[in-house]
């Protein structure tokens, strides 16, 4: 193993969605330098993130949830008009969102090689394209996705927090709940934060 890979900070599932959510690429990619990661910006963007590991030769794709802040309020309206519509009735995968996590998808398999291993990480509206794009040598991580119709996938691992809406319908044979202590009195918008697992050891 090369020295340089031994220094290599282990990058969580929690550190993955936290870089995945940041709206400055330049923060993107020193965070991702921490974790052996080369930003690849051209596959980038607020919706999603493509990273090469050259010590390791993976690939990292995050996909961010839905847009929270109204303010955004084009996104915000796009994204839970989505969440109210597609995602109930199973036609996610036909929406302008997916299609774009689809396209950015297949393009870093085509740049990258179809052999090389990926790692796909999404948070809740995410947590959908992650089910439906992983495949073979893809290892797919989830949390408090959105998922009332879930795509059965033998190469994701789907996470909850107890108390989270958003997944609360999913299918409870695809899902592992986390029941840390601290989240039994919060409410259903701070069950379903990142931050719930920023201590959980779920490393990538």
């Amino acid at each position: 193993m090369p020295r340089k890979l031994r220094k290599l900070k282990k990058l969580s599932l929690y550190k993955s969605l936290q870089i995945g959510y940041l709206r400055n690429e330049e923060r993107q990619a020193r965070k991702l330098k921490k974790f052996g990661y080369v930003l690849d910006k051209e596959l980038t963007n607020n919706q999603h993130l493509v990273a090469y590991s050259p010590y390791t030769g993976k690939v990292l794709f995050v996909n961010a949830g839905s847009e929270s802040n109204p303010l955004n309020t084009i996104q915000f309206v796009k994204d839970w008009r989505s969440n109210a519509f597609n995602v109930t009735t199973d036609t996610f995968k036909y929406t302008p969102r997916f299609q774009e996590d689809k396209s950015a998808y297949l393009k870093a398999k085509k740049k990258y090689g179809e052999n090389t291993p990926f790692k796909l990480v999404g948070h809740s509206q995410g947590a959908i394209s992650v089910n439906e794009l992983a495949g073979p040598n893809d290892t797919g991580y989830t949390y408090n996705g959105s998922l009332l119709k879930q795509k059965d996938n033998p190469y994701v691992t789907n996470y909850r927090s107890v108390n989270d809406i958003v997944s609360a319908f999913s299918n409870p044979n695809d899902m592992k709940t986390l029941y840390q202590p601290r989240l039994a009195g919060q409410n259903f918008y701070q069950a379903h934060n990142i931050n719930n697992i920023k201590d959980q050891p779920i490393f990538l």
